[in-house]
């Protein structure tokens, strides 16, 4: 099945970065892209404090799409106004794409909120992987690598997959990362030794499979979270895995964490 990249849109500049992330994503997928703004019927479902723009709904669709038509001109876009609220179109919207892309925070919120709420209930419940960008565009630096995150005693296959698959289509390194708590002394040269030889018995299928993907692996006895968060300033990419969600929804702390600090996109992907 020929499944889209889907991207939620709003007024927002950083939606707007969003559409054109997944319209780079398309392209390098060969896989349709379709583009969903919802608003709901009723104004009541609206949250409190949203404000209607003059580019709500079909106005801000046709925006959109002249700018992707002009600038991937080769993208099979579509756009669709979907009326329900924005979390139960976009989690419906997961259900039948092969990526699912947001801005982090749309147009509501309040200054200074670097994910909002949609974002997160997204996040937590979508069937299919989600892109999520940061709210401020990721600075010109050098981002040379795509970055996972792995639990050596618990990897999360579908992240992996999905992780040297990306670092394929952008060409790019793989930079693997797996923290842990250090027993003695931290960074004790045999302990770190023996994660790292853990860590290599994972990845080897994956090597087998994707010879052509250059991995890095690092090691570090460290908080997952902190390590995630450093790596992404020089990430084009950061991979995760997520676990079936926790009672109510609610991501864990370590993806919490990074998608609050993370400086590029975050892509949590759904897996036992």
């Amino acid at each position: 099945m020929d499944l889209p990249v889907a991207v939620g849109v709003d007024t927002s500049a950083a939606s707007l970065a969003a559409a054109d992330w997944a319209a780079t994503e398309a392209a390098l997928r060969d896989r349709p892209l379709r583009v969903l703004h919802a608003l709901p019927l009723m104004p009541h479902l609206l949250p409190t404090g949203t404000s209607r723009s003059p580019l709500d709904g079909s106005t801000l669709l046709q925006e959109v799409r002249h700018v992707l038509a002009v600038r991937y001109p080769l993208v099979r876009a579509r756009t669709e106004e979907v009326h329900d609220i924005a979390t139960t179109a976009l989690v419906a919207a997961g259900e039948d794409a092969e990526v699912l892309v947001l801005a982090a925070r749309g147009d509501g919120g309040f200054p200074g909120l670097r994910i909002g709420s949609t974002a997160l209930h997204v996040a937590a419940r979508a069937a299919c992987p989600t892109v999520l960008l940061p709210t401020e565009a990721p600075d010109s630096g050098l981002r040379d690598q795509v970055a996972v995150a792995v639990d050596a005693r618990r990897p999360h296959g579908a992240a992996l997959d999905f992780a040297f698959d990306a670092a394929r289509r952008h060409d790019l390194p793989l930079r693997v990362l797996h923290a842990f708590p250090a027993a003695g002394r931290p960074g004790r040269t045999g302990e770190r030794e023996g994660e790292a030889a853990l860590l290599a018995a994972v990845l080897a299928p994956w090597q087998a499979a994707h010879p052509d993907v250059e991995v890095r692996a690092d090691t570090e006895p460290s908080g997952a979270g902190l390590l995630l968060v450093e790596a992404s300033a020089k990430a084009r990419l950061l991979v995760l895995g997520r676990r079936p969600s926790a009672p109510g929804g609610r991501l864990g702390p370590v993806a919490h964490a990074v998608l609050h600090h993370a400086a590029c996109p975050v892509a949590l992907v759904p897996g036992a």
